[in-house]
């Protein structure tokens, strides 16, 4: 098996065109582009009720493909989920505007889930396996440098992460991919034999903010969501 991040499509991907607002579900949590937040001109800005986040806005495709009033930003409480654009970059810079919160701790973390191949010609010719098994790291724990906030990348190697069987793998297939998918492997009894691989789903980084005086501390949770198709 291998590991990937996104599987390659068969087709050629449709262009993108003009650039979109992107705005959030919820009116008590903002995001606005090109907004200028503590001298930095920032392509996202994440307004949470008690923290704003400014964020650099690249690798992405939310202006490209969706229009306003859709919800391709996605906020609860204290997460804000995105999605990334094939060949994406997890590094970019971020800032807090809050100056009061001057101790800030930053943390990493990804999910993997299975995901199996077809040779069918399919614009995604990749299926992957949500809501099954799902390997979760722990946290790791990056250095900050408080004058220049980074999202670093998050190393998601790891030797075999999820164990299953054949006969699990055909029923999640048959559950989550459909009939056709399971029709494929149905009569295979080795799992070498079944074009299987570990994807890498979801990006996650926790943002716990310090407020030194008063010693209230905030943690907010930003998600990337890779694409399943390059």
């Amino acid at each position: 098996m291998l590991l990937f991040s996104c599987k390659e499509n068969k087709k050629e991907l449709s262009e993108k065109s003009d650039k979109k607002e992107i705005v959030s579900k919820k009116k008590e949590d903002l995001v606005s582009a090109g907004e200028k937040v503590n001298d930095l001109i920032a392509d996202l800005t994440i307004k949470f009720s008690d923290l704003t986040i400014s964020m650099r806005d690249d690798d992405t495709s939310w202006r490209d493909e969706y229009s306003k009033t859709d919800n391709i930003y996605e906020t609860r409480k204290d997460t804000a989920v995105f999605y990334l654009d094939p060949g994406y970059s997890l590094e970019r810079s971020f800032k807090i505007e809050q100056a009061e919160f001057d101790e800030i701790e930053l943390y990493g973390q990804f999910e993997i889930n299975v995901g199996i191949d077809t040779e069918r010609e399919l614009d995604v010719p990749f299926c992957l396996i949500e809501g099954w098994k799902t390997y979760t790291s722990e946290w790791t724990k990056f250095k900050v440098n408080r004058n220049d906030l980074q999202l670093p990348m998050i190393d998601d190697r790891t030797d075999r992460p999820i164990d299953f069987t054949i006969d699990e793998l055909k029923i999640a297939v048959g559950k989550h991919c459909g009939p056709e998918w399971l029709d494929e492997i149905r009569n295979i009894e080795s799992l070498d034999k079944i074009k299987t691989s570990f994807f890498t789903a979801r990006y996650i980084y926790k943002i716990r903010a310090k407020n030194s005086k008063t010693n209230e501390i905030v943690e907010k949770f930003i998600v990337f969501y890779a694409p399943t198709s390059c």
